[in-house]
């Protein structure tokens, strides 16, 4: 299939041992190789609704504060998908962060690219079987751009994540009776990797967590090159268990 890739945006694409590689060219570590990291005094703002991102994050150790954004997501003529969740993602961080001068705002945004035309979630029932019909059997790519802000000093680190999702062939009756379930109502481009959607997707190449809104590499890159360490916005007991001081640490398996 032909997709847009990064689209001259600003951000990354990356792969992991042993997993497939994107299209597109990796991340440089070069970047922030080297970087003094400090402690991160700052709340740690997720500026999104999404249930999604909120669990990748909370699988990760990390407790948000979930402020969302509220902002226009209409679609600006013109842009690449690549471009387009890269815009609306530091458009809802910006947002967020002229509320929470005092903390660390990360905003999202996802779209599934399929023949260079950008999907979000559907408006209807009729909508999200369609989606199906041109999915089948095909290859697709999930986009989700990350804004990273620091609100206190204005430092902003954009990237975008790109994951290629190989999709199946559910019969008629399979399709209708996940649509009828609401799961893909939700979901960029109405599917999901887990839950009911999780037979009907083969494989994909790249982060699954990018699927689900949030790439967690990707924003461990990104604390990065801001001094941060992401361990640093680990909730308590995930910190204290990994440095030995946490209760579980001997127990037995």
């Amino acid at each position: 299939m032909s997709s847009s890739g990064n689209g001259g945006v600003p951000g990354t694409d990356w792969v992991l041992p042993g997993w497939s590689r994107p299209r597109t060219p990796a991340f440089s570590v070069g970047r922030y190789a080297g970087r003094v990291m400090q402690s991160c005094a700052a709340a740690f703002v997720l500026a999104s609704g999404s249930a999604g991102r909120l669990r990748v994050l909370r699988d990760a150790g990390i407790d948000p504060e979930v402020m969302v954004s509220g902002v226009d997501e209409t679609a600006d003529d013109g842009l690449d998908t690549a471009a387009l969740v890269a815009v609306l993602a530091e458009r809802k961080a910006s947002t967020v962060a002229r509320r929470r001068p005092d903390a660390l705002v990360l905003g999202c945004d996802s779209l599934l690219d399929l023949d260079q035309m950008a999907f979000g979630k559907p408006g209807s029932a009729e909508q999200a079987a369609g989606m199906w019909r041109r999915l089948s059997g095909r290859e697709a790519t999930l986009l989700t751009g990350h804004c990273l802000i620091e609100a206190a000093t204005g430092h902003r680190e954009r990237a975008v994540a790109s994951t290629v999702v190989r999709f199946g062939a559910p019969s008629d009756a399979e399709v209708a009776a996940y649509v009828a379930s609401g799961e893909p109502m939700a979901m960029a481009g109405a599917f999901s990797i887990e839950g009911l959607g999780a037979p009907f997707v083969e494989g994909i190449d790249g982060d699954p967590g990018n699927v689900m809104g949030l790439s967690l590499p990707l924003l461990r890159r990104m604390l990065a090159n801001m001094g941060v360490a992401i361990t640093d916005l680990w909730r308590k007991a995930a910190a204290t268990s990994q440095d030995g001081r946490g209760p579980d640490r001997d127990a037995p398996a």
